[in-house]
Formats: structure tokens, sequence, C-alpha cells
């Protein structure tokens, strides 16, 4: 029969008929057999969680990816920007007339009036 303790002291009053079959009904252990439906059901569970982590790791991935591909592409850009300036300094330190103004203004040197050729000359 089962009883509820009251206090302390060590007496026990008896539970009526109602509350003792509820209480029985608490304790009663079921054997409960594996069922196959939930068992592929969680398998299929844990392997749809398994893939969506994995098409989650791979579009992180994937975004950092194009982030640093970007951030590549930007400075590229900027490269051929400076490529491109510095062929243009050089094309103008190498004019014709940027020397010629060097050399008469720096240098003292003198354009000739006359241009002579050493070899022979053709007679039409």
């Amino acid at each position: 029969m089962l009883a509820r303790q009251l206090s302390e002291e060590e007496y026990f009053e008896e539970l009526p008929q109602e509350e003792q079959r509820i209480i029985r009904r608490k304790i009663v252990r079921r054997n409960v057999q594996p069922n196959p439906v939930r068992r592929q059901g969680m398998i299929a569970f844990f392997t749809g969680a398994l893939l969506c982590g994995m098409v989650l790791l791979v579009s992180s991935v994937l975004a950092s990816e194009t982030y640093e591909l970007g951030h590549i592409q930007s400075e590229a850009r900027l490269v051929e920007k400076s490529n491109e300036t510095l062929r243009v300094e050089n094309a103008r330190m190498k004019s014709h007339a940027r020397i010629k103004d060097i050399a008469v203004r720096e240098l003292g040197m003198t354009v000739p009036q006359e241009t002579y050729f050493a070899g022979e000359q053709k007679k039409n």
C-alpha cells in the first residue's frame, strides 16, 4: 500500500485508492519496442541537418572567396592604372622634343643649321 509522509516525524498517512492508481500508472514502465519508422525519420533528419550544414559551410567559403577575389580585382585595377601612368611618364621622358630642350638649355648645345651626310649621293 502506498503512503505519503506528512512531516519529518516517523508516521505516514495512507493515500486514497484513486491517488494510488494514478501514482501506479506513473511508476509503471512500459516495455517499448523500437519503432523502425521513427528510427528512419531520425536518420533522415540528421542526414538532412548534416547536408544543410555542409551547404552552409560551402556557401560561406564561396562568399569569402568571392569577397577576396573582388578585393584582388580592385587592387589589380589600381596597379593597371598606375602602370598606365608610368607608361605615359616614360613616353614623355623619351620624347625627342624634351631631350632637345634639355640639350639646348642645360648643356648649352646648339642645333646645326646644315646637315652633312657621309657617303655617296644618288643622282637622278
